[in-house]
């Protein structure tokens, strides 16, 4: 069974990652769903649309690094 593209990355990317890194995309990019659990407790609350460029980019970033792996 393969990974579904649910947060739709660009085809071109996705068919370049394998099962692990679209599992870790998917899985980092859900799980940054509270920005609090990633910000400094006196931080002041980033807009959704930047904390959504931030999930993204980390989530990038993460299944890069298990491709590479």
């Amino acid at each position: 069974m393969t990974t579904m593209n649910v947060h739709k990355v660009p085809a071109k990317q996705w068919r370049r990652w394998g099962d692990r890194a679209r599992r870790v995309f998917n899985a980092v990019y859900s799980s940054m769903s509270d920005q609090q659990l990633f910000a400094h407790p006196k931080a002041e609350k980033i807009r959704p649309a930047f904390w959504k460029t931030t999930r993204w980019n980390a989530a990038w970033i993460a299944a890069d690094a298990a491709e590479g792996a």
